[in-house]
């Protein structure tokens, strides 16, 4: 579901910026909200794990807005409202809550707001306030931000009549590693912002071997890595070159002064086009009527990065283009056809004039969802989960080396089972990136070879592990032909109670392991990416061969 506005409280400029809190987080469909299946109470459970591998004191902190009011909610749900202040910005009262340990989980209380979750380590973080109480927001882009140098980061959030929509984000910069979710009313848990292994480093290292983009990182007075600015931040202080993708720009204007670029922002609607076309420095567009609708003039890189400026969005017709715009320069995709949305993932961040930031972002995503800028939700690219009735919300701070589980996965908040044996339950079966174990298309016919996609929850992802076998849409999870060689595909097949649908568990290695054979469930070739299928390998030590279980 895509939404036409940015998200919370993104920030452009060098010094500390009041911008007013959201109505409604990341993925709020236009023209009204969804009807909740069940009543949404006043506050629903915030669980917050701890597996960061840091020593580090963890601070939490629930700020946001309600009924046109900015405050903090303490740990009981409670919303408190800023006190009214003067014109000059003056400390917030502290609305900290302590977060839990390395290895424990804390339980607060998330009351309906449209905010943030803030957590930070080591270090309590420094708000203000000014005039009728609004909230003066961290801006680590400045210098002289009390929190420059405290390692931190939040999640957004909506809580309402209509449900809970939560989203990790990286629009102002990609700093410490977590991961968010929420339990659905059928006891389904939906997660979003895990990491790849040893994801936070990959994302710094390739941006420091990216000429131009090498400037985007802060570190701490003892020299280690805080976070990486994003590049709108970074032009704004100086870090990224305005001219990063000026050719680009002038490459997509200069098609369109003898193409007519279509937009179909809609998915609900979709002959609801606008059409476009550059005259001078001017792109304007019109409706299917030929009427005039909005015009843009050749946006600048700040503009571009921010969706803001050239590119202002508001929520309407003017916005939905101006946000598709948006989109296809961040993923340099503009000149890929003349109609926008349109062209597949597998193309975007391809150019060479491109945002190396969010294309480093999203290949280190587990599910490939990020927010890493403000309309990354077009095409549904954002990192958002969503329920009408939401029972608890969860937030997970994941290891900066390594590996990080999912939530509701071994090690994300519940205890490995014991080797050997297949634990029994229902839920899904997740790889070692955090994707899930399908059935392609949801077809259950015989030999239909089994895949790892992105997670979605549906049928086709629901596993039934009972007497060692696994078992989805009524049938079994199979080795091909009861095959013992390594490469032998994996597949659906009818149940029959042979070897080839035996499986045992290695929670110590997270192996799958079919005894018969003595192989292990693998990815094949060991590319973790959407739709790549399975096979039996020998057992080694390798992301492939990592698999772990869903909540049932």
């Amino acid at each position: 579901m895509s939404s036409s506005r940015k998200l919370i409280g993104t920030l452009a400029a060098v010094t500390c910026l009041l911008v007013p809190w959201a109505t409604a987080a990341q993925g709020v469909p236009e023209g009204g909200a969804q009807q909740a299946v069940m009543a949404v109470p006043d506050s629903i459970p915030l669980t917050v794990t701890n597996n960061s591998d840091r020593g580090d004191q963890v601070f939490l902190y629930i700020l946001g807005e309600r009924d046109g009011q900015m405050g903090y909610a303490d740990a009981a749900g409670a919303f408190h409202p800023w006190p009214d202040a003067g014109a000059v910005p003056e400390p917030a009262p502290d609305a900290s809550i302590p977060g839990p340990s390395q290895g424990q989980s804390t339980t607060i209380q998330m009351p309906k707001l449209s905010g943030r979750v803030y957590f930070s380590y080591g270090s309590k973080m420094t708000f203000q306030i000014v005039l009728d109480g609004r909230l003066v927001q961290p801006a680590v882009q400045n210098p002289s931000d009390p929190n420059r140098d405290i390692m931190f980061s939040w999640t957004e959030y909506t809580l309402n009549d209509s449900g809970l929509w939560i989203n990790s984000t990286q629009v102002d910069f990609f700093s410490a590693p977590y991961q968010t979710g929420l339990r659905t009313s059928d006891g389904e848990i939906l997660h979003t912002g895990m990491l790849k292994p040893d994801g936070f480093s990959n994302v710094v290292s390739a941006l420091d071997g990216t000429p131009g983009w090498n400037g985007l990182k802060q570190t701490a007075p003892n020299g280690s890595v805080l976070r990486v600015l994003s590049p709108g931040h970074g032009i704004g202080t100086g870090q990224i070159s305005p001219d990063v993708i000026s050719s680009y720009v002038d490459d997509v204007w200069e098609r369109y002064r003898s193409r007519t670029l279509t937009i179909a922002p809609y998915g609900f609607a979709p002959d609801t086009k606008f059409f476009g076309t550059v005259s001078g420095d001017t792109m304007t567009f019109t409706n299917s009527g030929g009427g005039f609708v909005a015009s843009f003039p050749k946006p600048s890189a700040e503009s571009i990065f921010g969706c803001a400026g050239d590119l202002f969005a508001p929520n309407d017709d003017v916005g939905a283009i101006a946000r598709t715009l948006c989109a296809g320069f961040h993923r340099s995709t503009l000149l890929l056809g003349d109609v926008h949305p349109g062209p597949s993932s597998d193309t975007f961040y391809e150019d060479g004039r491109t945002n190396y930031y969010g294309k480093y972002i999203h290949e280190q995503m587990a599910d490939g969802k990020a927010y890493a800028f403000a309309f990354d939700d077009v095409e549904n690219q954002e990192s958002l989960v969503h329920d009408g009735s939401p029972t608890e919300a969860f937030m997970q701070l994941d290891p900066f080396v390594g590996a990080a589980t999912p939530i509701g996965g071994s090690g994300g908040g519940g205890e490995d089972p014991p080797s050997g044996a297949l634990p029994g339950g229902t839920g899904s079966v997740l790889a070692g990136n955090g994707m899930c174990m399908d059935v392609p298309w949801a077809d259950a016919s015989d030999g239909n070879p089994i895949q790892i996609v992105y997670c979605s929850g549906n049928a086709a992802q629901t596993w039934t592990r009972s007497d060692g076998t696994i078992a989805a849409l009524g049938k079994c999870l199979d080795v091909s032909g009861g095959g013992t060689a390594d490469g032998t595909a994996v597949q659906l097949w009818t149940c029959n109670g042979t070897g080839a649908q035996q499986w045992t568990y290695d929670a110590g290695a997270r192996h799958l392991v079919n005894p018969r054979s003595g192989k292990c469930l693998a990815v094949i070739g060991g590319a973790m990416q959407d739709g790549q299928k399975l096979e039996i390998r020998s057992c080694g030590g390798g992301v492939e061969q990592s698999w772990t279980f869903g909540a049932s």
